[in-house]
């Protein structure tokens, strides 16, 4: 038989938040703060695993030699699963732990395969030090097939110091697969390596079945090799060395939200170019409507005058846009000939600059085109 881990919640795993993609200068001056973290979601959603349908029917285990892996049916057709990416140098670079603060989870977004289960995303905590507990969980969603699908949320999180001296909790933020379906994880082929180098790796834990509210559970399975396809937005308060009790703001979903300067910020920098047409991952940073129209122009040109950007008259493509409140959505930009000529001398990359006008006036985004 297997070895059977059982894993701490208390992982010496370092969390970096990374600030939202907001244009320059556009910090929002509130005492919250606005955090992305997770995935890239630029890989697919390709596992596979025993059960067919059923993805939570069977669970993965470290195999007998080196880089081999091996399958245990479950019997189940729930399960949780969340992961770490490590660097070219074995650092954390993303994952789904909590800030260090006070604050909650306010938007999600998972990228599916064919046939994705219904969805929970739920809020484990260590509390005494070994995880799980379920501690939140959102309604059960539906994500559509074979794309990014974005979700509004309101779950309370965040990590810190304990009620004991010396002590401490980390919130996880972790997907829960409600039914039979493909889950939001990618596969990169190559497994078994726990006890070498995380060089360049990335490390799935999971549950099974999924814990309900209030449930506990220390048999966490993990397993090298793993991607799970989740990013997430986090709205609160950090911890700091002056500030160790932090109050989570009282309507997270709104206290990151920035003033009308600042309409838009880039889900992704990185841009796919499909037939001639980018997806631009945009989302809405007002308490209202953003509306207006945007142009793809060569990098830095949106910083030049108007005068220079006459003389120069390049524009890689354009597009109108209309995003509810605190809303993400893709915006479709036909490239112009210039564009995909330049997106073809560019060998597959091409930065440039998104100039978006609304009402409010006028503010750009860096991004970087690829196909």
């Amino acid at each position: 038989m297997p070895l059977r881990r059982r894993r701490p919640c208390a992982l010496a795993v370092a969390f970096a938040a990374a600030l939202a993609l907001l244009p320059a200068g556009a910090a929002p001056a509130q005492t919250a703060v606005l955090a992305t973290n997770g995935s890239s979601l630029q890989a697919p959603a390709n596992l596979a695993l025993p059960g067919g349908a059923n993805q939570c029917a069977a669970r993965p285990y470290i195999g007998l030699g080196a880089g081999s892996i091996q399958f245990i049916p479950t019997n189940q057709t729930t399960c949780m699963w969340w992961s770490s990416q490590y660097g070219p140098t074995g650092q954390v670079v993303a994952n789904t732990y909590v800030p260090r603060g006070a604050g909650a989870v306010t938007r999600v977004r998972v990228r599916s395969g064919a046939a994705p289960a219904q969805l929970q995303f739920a809020v484990l905590g260590s509390g005494g030090g070994l995880c799980c507990t379920t501690k939140q969980a959102s309604p059960p969603v539906q994500p559509l097939a074979d794309q990014v699908t974005e979700f509004a949320v309101n779950l309370p999180a965040g990590s810190g110091v304990g009620d004991t001296p010396g002590s401490q909790y980390n919130d996880i933020l972790v997907i829960a697969a409600v039914g039979p379906g493909s889950l939001p994880v990618n596969d990169r082929g190559a497994h078994g390596f726990l006890f070498g180098s995380a060089a360049n790796q990335a490390q799935a834990a999971f549950l099974h079945p999924a814990l309900a509210l209030g449930a506990s559970n220390t048999d966490v399975g993990i397993m090298d090799g793993y991607e799970v396809l989740l990013q997430y937005d986090w709205c609160g308060v950090p911890m700091t060395g002056s500030n160790l009790r932090p109050v989570a703001p009282a309507d997270p979903t709104t206290a990151c939200l920035p003033g009308a300067s600042t309409p838009l910020g880039a889900i992704s920098r990185t841009v796919p170019v499909r037939d001639g047409v980018a997806g631009l991952r945009l989302r809405c940073l007002l308490r209202a409507t953003c509306s207006g129209s945007l142009r793809l122009l060569p990098r830095n040109a949106g910083g030049a005058s108007a005068a220079a950007r006459r003389r120069r008259a390049v524009v890689y493509g354009g597009a109108r846009f209309r995003i509810a409140a605190g809303r993400g959505a893709t915006v479709g930009v036909h490239l112009s000939p210039a564009g995909r000529g330049a997106l073809r001398r560019g060998r597959r990359s091409l930065p440039v600059t998104v100039e978006v006008t609304t009402s409010a006036g006028r503010t750009t985004l860096r991004v970087t085109l690829t196909r």
